[in-house]
């Protein structure tokens, strides 16, 4: 169950089109013919210019399908956690669909055709969705609406941190998984596609984890000669053009996987907030959201 939301194409000065990444893939062909047999969103939900429709669609979907569930996820924890809030406004109406009617306000038509040929009269999945939803708490939901869920899979590293400790009360134990973060190693018998090189270089950071490259001229280092607690931004070089580029994520090295270094995501050089002369890293203002959320736990309020 992957929560999925096409962006629209926005025309350039020079009238080229551009679009999200996600977008890109989504119109795929190869995309286009899987999505069936991996994913319980149907197509049409994804592009569907309404957002409302498009959540509620796809939540379901996911419902109706449930029992053959094992991962769910989108590209950021902050949709996950989205999807949980419009999911917890909305349960009854699903509930209500889930019987065998499909709501008016499901005007767009790919929704409407696509939810008309799945949706199918189930009262015992309603009662079961509505005794689950019903309970006085809502600690590991998604556990129990998708109850054969393995993990769930998301960005939850950088900015998307501040979601984490909800999105965790909902998952009730199940991992976090961040998995659209990886490294193209380079492969020299592969000459038909386009090959990566991935270097770094040695940042210094202070305590606001404001952080800066030691020096444009140092010399880029290797996999094999990262040192451990140390961070680095990220080169890259490809067949394609780029010549070490620097993406300007920052990485940490947490330890070693045998003499693989593991990493730790950190964030992203030159992002600030600059208001009035002061500059507010996005790791300052991590850090002061997850302050402000435990003064507010005590005193029974919650942040949104």
């Amino acid at each position: 169950m992957e929560l999925m939301f096409a962006k629209p194409e926005v025309g350039t000065p020079s009238g080229l089109k551009a679009s999200a990444a996600s977008t890109r893939l989504f119109k795929g062909s190869s995309f286009r013919d899987m999505l069936p047999k991996l994913y319980t969103s149907p197509f049409e939900t994804i592009f569907c210019p309404d957002t409302k429709q498009r959540m509620y669609c796809q939540l379901l979907f996911g419902l109706i399908q449930r029992d053959e569930v094992v991962k769910i996820g989108s590209v950021f924890a902050s949709t996950v956690l989205r999807s949980i809030k419009f999911f917890k406004n909305n349960w009854k109406e699903l509930c209500s669909n889930i019987t065998g009617r499909i709501s008016d306000w499901i005007t767009d038509s790919g929704c409407w055709n696509a939810s008309s040929s799945i949706v199918k009269p189930d009262p015992e999945l309603a009662d079961l969705v509505e005794n689950i939803c019903r309970c006085e708490s809502w600690h590991g939901i998604i556990r129990r609406l998708w109850p054969k869920t393995k993990y769930v899979a998301a960005v939850c590293t950088g900015a998307m941190m501040q979601y984490t400790a909800e999105l965790e009360f909902n998952c009730g134990g199940l991992p976090l998984v961040g998995v659209y973060y990886e490294f193209v190693p380079v492969k020299e018998e592969c000459v038909t596609e386009t090959r990566y090189q991935a270097e770094f270089r040695g940042v210094s950071h202070n305590d606001s984890l404001e952080m800066k490259s030691i020096d444009e001229d140092t010399e880029p280092v290797d996999l094999v000669n990262m040192k451990p607690a140390r961070c680095f931004e990220l080169l890259v070089t490809s067949s394609t053009g780029l010549y070490r580029y620097r993406v300007e994520d920052v990485l940490m090295v947490t330890g070693f996987h045998n003499n693989a270094p593991q990493f730790r995501f950190m964030g992203r050089q030159n992002i600030a907030l600059s208001v009035d002369m002061e500059r507010t890293s996005q790791a300052d203002l991590l850090k002061a959201v997850i302050e402000a959320k435990t003064l507010l736990d005590q005193l029974g309020f919650i942040l949104s």
